[in-house]
């Protein structure tokens, strides 16, 4: 069964967090670089425990002006620092709660610049390569699916990292198989029906292949938090 996985913990408001945490099997919890504290931190955490749901960093570019959304020109030292920072504070705080963290997906201009920049990602791959040493459970990467997948594993494995490939539930797509830029009308769906359809033709994909092996839902928008719910019940039900 494909995994539903979810961005949370990134102060939204209305919060949907309690709503959407049931119904998901990956939660990617901000720790302070675009959203997120402590408090948020330890809300989100909680609510994860209650529902025996995997926790997974979600770290950025520090830029909570922007929520993380315009790319930054770090030097890898500068970006291995942020990333040490935003991780460890999840991770600390996850461990007060005897939780344990499962992978890393970085939000906003960060996932985009690792999908678009081999730079970028192998940097990614030596964090999560660093920040595994001396952990009984190595954490995992989570990354865009579709987009030469065995190389990027083929990548990944010279640093020991496991890969979770993602799609998108409720963002368009291009014919290339790169997603829609925000800047393009329709490139997040509006309309729960939409969502849920392509839902089902990932969940066919990952049935047939084994990948995808996570379907993300933004819970920023609302629309896609009505179609997660829906979806989940049904995959629920169909299983």
């Amino acid at each position: 069964m494909i995994l539903i996985n979810c961005d949370m913990g990134e102060n939204l408001t209305p919060n949907p967090d309690a709503l959407v945490m049931p119904h998901i099997h990956l939660a990617n919890i901000a720790c302070g670089g675009h959203a997120g504290d402590a408090t948020s931190i330890m809300e989100t955490l909680a609510l994860a425990k209650q529902h025996s749901v995997k926790i997974g960093a979600h770290p950025s570019y520090p830029d909570k002006d922007n929520f993380g959304r315009q790319s930054q020109s770090l030097s890898e030292a500068a970006l291995h620092q942020t990333l040490t920072e935003q991780v460890s504070a999840l991770e600390n705080l996850a461990s007060s709660l005897g939780l344990q963290l499962h992978h890393i997906k970085p939000h906003g201009a960060l996932y985009l610049d690792m999908m678009r920049s081999e730079q970028i990602f192998l940097q990614l791959l030596s964090f999560c390569q660093a920040f595994n040493q001396g952990k009984a459970q190595p954490i995992k990467l989570m990354i865009q699916g579709g987009l030469k997948d065995k190389d990027y594993q083929t990548l990944a494995d010279t640093y020991s990292i496991e890969l979770l490939f993602e799609a998108f539930a409720d963002r368009a797509y291009l014919p290339n198989g790169q997603l829609a830029p925000r800047s393009q009308p329709n490139s997040l769906y509006q309309h729960t029906d939409n969502i849920i359809e392509q839902s089902w033709q990932f969940h066919k994909t990952h049935q047939q292949a084994s990948t995808p092996n996570t379907l993300c839902f933004h819970s920023d928008n609302p629309v896609s938090v009505d179609a997660l719910i829906a979806f989940a019940k049904e995959l629920k039900e169909s299983s």
